[in-house]
């Protein structure tokens, strides 16, 4: 390996956010140890251009491949088998690192003893409002595990204080993925979600750093997490999840520790609760199919009863307000009535702005 780190940007039409991203990262510090590989996926503006210009005058740190669209799991299946760093990681063209923090990013992961499956740092969320948040692996505010030391990723995963990863705070070590073929789905959106589940299966150990590296902006129009993409998205958001069972189904679960088992099939159960609650309370109501999602429903039960998946809930995140909505519409056949929806989210929003002037900072 040439490099200690390398960045994949997957880059569609990102002609105006690309000089940003590709900014942050090019600093004192960072050229001899990180890899920028821009894939441009088919761009119709001017992100090509940019990307060569950025590759000219940063020979052997930003590396530029042009291909076909094919969306953003095909970026990153196009970057993984060229990538020089002995750890990689995903970077999307419309957010950005924090210099300072890449820097120490790349000191903390020279300093470890020893290459290491899964690294783990904080990332901050940038809002529409202008507004900021930390997300970090805490449990309401207290931090579980040691920053810098390596451990065992089944002590990690048994330990309850973890439902899911994302793919903003994660990088891998190359090899692990080579090893084990990884790819991702094409030709769909919401693919980083298969970049937060698949290494799970085979990663053998993990360590946490108290840095907050990546900068995920939910400010720009079109975002894929915009409500009203995702409504547009609902079909994809499905294939994805449908890929993610897939891939679990055809797995040998028996080789699998307890630990490792456990963890799945909670994340898994949570896959499919996402899934239903996308349909029965994030979607609008006047966009709601009862036909669609019946469809749906007995796909995804057919999925968690061959998965021995317990039943899953749906309750309102203010904790306040207990009913559950998947319970309601197995017994009606339809969503909650719209007062009830409607004092849901007002109280939802309450208990979010509590939440994070307590926890995150």
């Amino acid at each position: 390996m040439e490099k200690l780190l390398s960045l994949i940007i997957p880059t569609y039409n990102m002609a105006a956010y690309l000089p940003r991203c590709l900014d942050s990262l090019l600093k004192p510090g960072t050229l001899d140890r990180l890899e920028a590989i821009v894939v441009n996926d088919g761009s119709k503006d001017d992100s090509l251009e940019v990307a060569r210009r950025y590759e000219a005058e940063y020979p052997g740190t930003v590396v530029v491949i042009d291909k076909p669209n094919g969306n953003y799991g095909s970026t990153v299946n196009a970057a993984l088998p060229v990538a020089r760093g002995l750890y990689v990681k995903i970077l999307d063209s419309d957010d950005s690192f924090d210099s300072d923090a890449l820097v120490a990013y790349l000191d903390a992961l020279e300093g470890l003893p020893k290459p290491v499956d899964m690294s783990v740092t904080h990332f901050r969320i940038l809002h529409e409002d202008g507004s900021e948040e930390i997300a970090r692996y805490n449990v309401y505010g207290r931090e579980p595990y040691e920053y810098g030391k390596v451990y065992d990723l089944d002590e990690v995963l048994s330990g309850g204080h973890i439902r899911f990863f994302l793919m903003h705070s994660l990088a891998y070590r190359t090899d692990l993925l080579r090893e084990h073929g990884y790819r991702q789905t094409e030709g769909i959106s919401y693919t980083d979600t298969e970049w937060a589940t698949f290494p799970l299966f085979h990663a053998r150990d993990i360590v946490f750093h108290d840095l907050v590296v990546y900068r995920y902006n939910l400010a720009r129009e079109g975002q894929t997490m915009d409500p009203k993409v995702l409504a547009r998205s609902l079909p994809q958001m499905e294939k994805m999840t449908f890929s993610l069972l897939d891939h679990y189904a055809a797995l040998d679960r028996e080789t699998l520790s307890p630990e490792r088992k456990a963890f799945l099939q909670q994340y898994y159960r949570n896959r499919i609760r996402i899934m239903t609650k996308c349909h029965l309370t994030d979607l609008p109501r006047e966009m709601f199919d009862k036909d669609r999602f019946a469809a749906v429903d007995e796909k995804l039960q057919a999925y968690r009863r061959e998965l021995d998946i317990p039943q899953i809930k749906i309750f309102p995140a203010n904790k306040v307000i207990r009913i559950d909505a998947y319970r309601y519409w197995e017994k009606h056949h339809r969503r909650l009535p719209a007062w009830l929806e409607a004092v849901n989210r007002v109280v939802d929003r309450w208990a979010t702005f509590v939440y994070t002037r307590l926890f995150r900072k």
